[in-house]
């Protein structure tokens, strides 16, 4: 293998985006009692003291770290926000750095600096023992939600008395109405563009939601909460104990095993006439059994040719992302002539001085900047990608009727392909909001810098990826053709309102 194809092969094993609906971890995500993943704890450290505070010299260098690194490296660091506006926010927090502040409430500070960027590939995190140590405590809020605008129904019910039951609408916590909650965690969820289907998404969880609540309104063990139970009159308010995320990861299992157990990434279905394809992830199943995602995709479309099918639905909902080049595998069986698919891949520089802030080897900055060509704009194109260049169409094609499913948790790699097929008009859309902006990310080959005094890490996303589409608005993900949201009553029920929407407009045409 040449030097040029192992450096791309680096760059695209990096930009798989994968799993992307995990970026719930870019807040918030446990690792575990250990360290970084993989690593063992460190048995010699002493025990980790939350009430710890840092002076505001080393605060305000800290944050001039994470300006620099990301004014450096981000390669979408102006697409929505411009660095005047940036800058102005960064100021603002650094203005109000009078006195010490924990590690946690500096962290508080920062999550918004870093969501006003806008980029959901972006992320802030908790160094290790930190997060070991709110892990262990009980003070995960004991709930699964579902976020419908302003309002939020209890999805999970993980209390130890499962007091509150599936379905109920939560009224306040801790004496505050949920709308304000909610508008108060918000701006701390980083989001391409600012999409708020994606936001909401990636705070239902209990883990995401209980992090950002503990940060922004303190940590608590118990949660006072009013809500009114599911199809029922009047308002209930009772305590519920916290959990910790060992107590969270039994109850699941317990309580939700199906849910608990693990789906094929892909799997083809019929519906009638119809066919349904559902592909939960661009990657290769975990299952060695099944048939890699290309080949996969060959089946099914050879399936679909033999059985003259005359309308897919094909499902993201909840997609992630995944391998950049099996979204366009997906697009490229349904397209009917050769097309482009993006328009540039770019990155700003060919060396970074922010990696000195990272665990990056030599090798690692030797294989970034080996498949870069300076352009005229004086960024650096990256070359060799399997999605630049004219595109050819993959058989069988399909020619049937497309309906494709999306909401705020397709996100990604999952993006770019919906965007594609929007553009080129080979699919009609139901759900809600994508939570990929409609004109790419900023992923790639991305880096984690962490800052030298609270050690806090920030995931920096170096490669601008643009597509090759037109005509959209700039700070949106793609709007459905067919704004289709379930109910809680839908939820409750089995029901699903998006998928019938999709196969009675199949049917009907």
């Amino acid at each position: 293998m040449t030097t040029e194809r192992r450096a791309m092969r680096k760059i695209v094993q990096v930009a798989t985006h994968f799993l992307m609906v995990l970026i719930l971890a870019s807040l918030f995500v446990t690792r575990g009692a250990g360290g970084r993943a993989g690593a063992p704890p460190d048995q010699t450290a002493p025990p980790f003291d939350p009430a710890r505070t840092f002076p505001p010299d080393e605060l305000q260098a800290d944050l001039q770290v994470l300006w620099d690194v990301l004014e450096e490296g981000h390669g979408g660091f102006e697409r929505y926000t411009p660095a005047a506006e940036l800058r102005k926010e960064f100021d603002a927090v650094r203005d109000g750095l009078k006195g010490p502040l924990t590690r946690f409430d500096f962290f508080a500070r920062l999550l918004p600096l870093v969501a006003s960027i806008k980029d959901g590939h972006t992320r802030l995190s908790l160094p290790p023992r930190p997060d070991a140590y709110l892990d262990s405590r009980p003070v995960l809020f004991p709930l699964g939600l579902r976020l419908v605008g302003d309002r939020a129904y209890v999805l999970k019910d993980f209390s130890l008395d499962r007091g509150v039951g599936e379905g109920a609408e939560l009224l306040a916590i801790a004496g505050r109405p949920f709308g304000s909650v909610l508008a108060a965690l918000l701006p701390l969820v980083p989001a391409d563009a600012g999409i708020r289907t994606a936001k909401l998404r990636r705070l239902e969880p209990p883990a995401a939601f209980s992090r950002l609540f503990g940060l922004r309104f303190g940590w608590r063990e118990s949660f006072r909460i009013k809500f009114r139970p599911f199809k029922a009159e009047g308002v209930r308010e009772i305590t519920v104990p916290g959990l910790t995320a060992v107590d969270l990861a039994r109850l699941r299992q317990e309580r939700y095993p199906e849910a608990a157990k693990p789906r094929p990434a892909y799997e083809l279905t019929s519906a009638g006439p119809m066919a349904v394809l559902t592909i939960r992830q661009f990657g290769d199943d975990p299952d060695q059994t099944r048939p890699r995602f290309p080949d996969f995709l060959t089946q099914t479309f050879l399936a679909l040719e033999e059985k003259k099918t005359p309308g897919l639905v094909i499902d993201l909902r909840g997609n992630g992302g995944g391998f950049d080049e099996y979204g366009k595998f997906l697009f490229a069986h349904v397209m009917d002539r050769p097309f482009l698919y993006y328009w540039a891949l770019e990155t700003k520089k060919d060396r970074y001085d922010l990696f000195r802030y990272t665990d990056e080897t030599a090798e690692s900055a030797d294989e970034l900047a080996r498949p870069l060509r300076k352009n005229a704009r004086g960024w650096f194109d990256v070359l060799g990608h399997p999605n630049r260049g004219l595109q050819s169409t993959r058989k069988p094609h399909f020619a049937g009727r497309v309906a494709i499913l999306i909401d705020g948790g397709s996100f990604s790699a999952t993006g770019e392909t919906t965007s594609a097929f929007h553009y080129y008009k080979k699919a009609v859309f139901f759900g809600e909001e994508c939570g990929a902006g409609y004109y790419g990310n900023t992923s790639g080959f991305m880096v984690t810098a962490t800052l030298p005094k609270t050690r806090i890490e920030v995931r920096v996303p170096l490669i601008l990826y643009t597509m090759a589409v037109e005509g959209y608005p700039k700070d949106r993900g793609l709007v459905p053709d067919i704004l289709v949201t379930p109910t809680i009553e839908d939820l409750m029920a089995g029901r699903d309102p998006v998928m019938d929407r999709a196969l009675a407009w199949l049917q009907k045409r």
